[in-house]
């Protein structure tokens, strides 16, 4: 599970940076910054699940 915890999330914002970076109709700052951040949310959410996931299981 610990390997997990790094490997999903870190695969999910990878795939979802290179989706939005590709899909962006030009490249500037503010489109840098809130592709990175529509991008880290949902490898946070992976995270949460997962972690989340270890500690049901734990219990």
């Amino acid at each position: 599970m610990k390997r997990l915890e790094v490997v999903l999330p870190t695969f999910v914002f990878v795939v979802l940076l290179g989706a939005n970076l590709l899909n962006a109709p030009h490249l500037s700052l503010l489109v840098i910054v809130s592709v990175v951040l529509l991008s880290a949310i949902p490898s946070l959410v992976v995270f949460g699940l997962i972690k989340f996931l270890t500690w049901w299981m734990l219990r």
